[in-house]
C-alpha cells in the first residue's frame, strides 16, 4: 500500500463522519487523553511552584549554595572587621571569584524566646554582620525586607512574623523578648545565658519554618549573648550566579582553603534528604496521575481489537489485493497515534491556560460559590459562607505558586501519545488472524 492510501484508509475507518460509532470512539478517547494531560500539567505546575518556592527560600536564607564551616575561633562575625586573618583572607578570595555573588560570615545557635504572651518559642538565632543588606541583598529580599534599611540593627532582634505573633512582640511597638539558653565551653563547661532585646524588624519569607522559628541579631553581640555563640563555629555562606555550578565552584573554593579544619558543603549535599523527598513526591504524583493514560490506553486497545474483528472481511480484501500485514497494522497504529496527538495537543493547550490563570480561575469560582451561598442564605436554605470554596485562609499562602517547564509539558505530551500508540500497535497484531481464503470463503 502507498502512504496516501494508508492514510486514506485509516481516516475512513477511524474518523469518518459516516461511521459515527468509530468517530465517537476516537473523539472520546482523545478527550480522555486531553483530560489526563490537562490534569497532569496543572498538578505538576502547582507542585513545581510549591517546591521551587521552598527550595528558593531554603537556599537564599538557610543553606546558601556553598557553605564553609571554619574552625571554632570564638569570634562572632562583625563584617569586614573583627574577623580572624584566615576568615578575612578566605572571604576576600572567595568574593573575587567569577561566578560568586556574595560571601557572608555568620554564626548560629538555638535559643528559647519568651515575649509578652509568656509562651516560650524555640528559635534558631543567627548572628550576622551589621551591613548584611549590602553583603547579601538576595537574603534580605528573600526575607521580604528592603535592602535600603540596615539589617540587622544593633541591639535589636529581627524576627519572623509568625514567631512574633506567638510571642506577642510586634515591630514598632517596643516589645521586648528575652532570649535564654544553655551553652558549653571548654573553660566554663555548661553555662546558661540570658539577654533581653527589643523587636526591631519583622520579616516574612513566605516559608513557615523560617517565619516561625528564625531570628537575627547583629554583631557586636548584645550583652548576655556572647556565651550563646562561644562554642559555635563561624560559617561562610556563599551564593553563586548559577547554583547548578556548585560542583565546579566548590573545587575552585576548596583550593583557597587551608589544608585542615575547614569543611565545605554544597547545597545538594546539605539538603539531600529534603530535596530527595520533594523529588520522590513529584515522581509518585506523576505516576499516579499517569494511570489516566493507562485506562485510556486499555480502552483504545480493546476498542481497536473489536474494530479489527468487525473488519475481518475488509482486512482480508486488502490482503487479497496485495496489502501486507505490516501495512494493515499501520492503518490501526495511525489511529492510535492520531488519538494520542489530538488529545495531547488539546490537553497541553488547556493545561497551560489553566495553570497560568489558576489563581484567577479559583478566585472566579470562589466568587460564584459566594454568590450562590448568598442566594441560598437569602432564601433561608443555608448559612452564608457555606460555599466558601478554595479559600487560602487555612494555608500559609497568599496565592498558589505555579511553575512548569517546557520540558515537563513535552514529556507529559509524549507520554500521552506513547500510551495510545503502544496500545494501538499491540491491538493491530490481530490483523494476522485474517486469512483471505478462509474469510472470503465464509462470505
Amino acid at each position: 500500500m502507498t502512504l496516501s492510501s494508508l492514510f486514506f484508509t485509516a481516516r475512513r475507518w477511524g474518523f469518518s463522519s459516516k461511521r459515527r460509532a468509530s468517530s465517537n470512539r476516537a473523539f472520546l478517547a482523545s478527550l480522555g487523553i486531553a483530560v489526563g494531560v490537562t490534569a497532569l500539567i496543572v498538578v505538576m505546575g502547582v507542585m513545581g511552584g510549591l517546591q521551587n518556592s521552598y527550595i528558593s527560600s531554603i537556599l537564599e536564607i538557610s543553606s546558601f549554595h556553598i557553605r564553609i564551616e571554619t574552625p571554632n575561633d570564638n569570634v562572632v562575625p562583625q563584617g569586614d572587621a573583627g574577623q580572624t586573618s584566615d576568615v578575612d583572607r578566605i572571604l576576600s578570595r572567595v568574593r573575587s571569584l567569577p561566578g560568586v555573588v556574595s560571601a557572608i560570615p555568620f554564626k548560629e545557635c538555638q535559643v528559647l524566646a519568651v515575649g509578652p504572651t509568656g509562651d516560650p518559642v524555640s528559635l534558631t538565632l543567627r548572628a550576622m554582620p551589621k551591613n548584611t543588606q549590602e553583603l547579601d541583598q538576595e537574603l534580605v529580599k528573600a526575607l521580604g525586607l528592603s535592602n535600603t534599611d540596615q539589617f540587622p540593627r544593633p541591639n535589636e532582634l529581627a524576627i519572623g512574623k509568625e514567631a512574633a505573633l506567638q510571642l506577642g512582640a510586634m515591630e514598632g511597638e517596643g516589645s521586648d523578648v528575652e532570649l535564654m539558653g544553655v551553652a558549653q565551653t571548654q573553660d566554663e563547661g555548661v553555662t546558661t545565658f540570658s539577654s533581653q532585646l527589643t523587636v526591631g524588624k519583622e520579616f516574612s519569607s513566605g516559608y513557615y519554618d523560617f517565619d516561625s522559628g528564625m531570628a537575627f541579631v547583629s554583631a557586636p553581640l548584645p550583652v548576655g549573648l556572647e556565651r550563646a555563640f562561644a562554642a559555635t563555629p563561624t560559617v561562610i555562606g556563599i551564593k553563586l550566579k548559577n547554583r547548578f555550578d556548585d560542583a565546579s565552584m566548590a573545587e575552585q573554593i576548596r583550593q583557597l582553603l587551608p589544608n585542615t579544619g575547614y569543611a565545605l558543603t554544597t547545597w545538594r549535599e546539605y539538603n539531600r534528604g529534603f530535596f530527595g523527598a520533594l523529588r520522590t513526591e513529584k515522581t509518585v504524583m506523576l505516576l499516579l496521575i499517569s494511570l489516566i493514560f493507562l485506562v485510556v490506553a486499555i480502552n483504545v486497545y480493546h476498542s481497536l481489537r473489536r474494530t479489527i474483528a468487525m473488519k475481518q472481511t475488509d482486512i482480508a480484501t486488502l490482503k487479497a489485493v496485495g496489502a501486507s500485514n505490516r501495512a494493515i497494522r499501520g492503518i490501526f497504529a495511525q489511529e492510535g497515534f492520531s488519538i494520542g496527538i489530538l488529545g495531547a495537543l488539546l490537553g497541553s493547550v488547556l493545561g497551560v491556560a489553566v495553570t497560568r490563570n489558576l489563581n484567577s480561575i479559583l478566585g472566579w469560582m470562589s466568587a460564584v460559590a459566594g454568590t450562590v451561598s448568598n442566594i441560598l442564605a437569602s432564601l433561608g436554605l443555608t448559612n452564608a459562607g457555606f460555599y466558601d470554596l478554595f479559600s487560602l485562609q487555612g494555608y500559609y499562602l497568599e496565592k498558589i505558586p505555579v511553575d512548569i517547564s517546557v520540558g515537563e509539558i513535552a514529556f507529559i505530551a509524549c507520554l500521552a501519545i506513547a500510551s495510545t500508540a503502544i496500545s494501538a500497535i499491540l491491538a493491530s497484531r490481530r490483523v494476522s488472524d485474517a486469512v483471505p481464503f478462509e474469510v472470503l470463503r465464509n462470505e
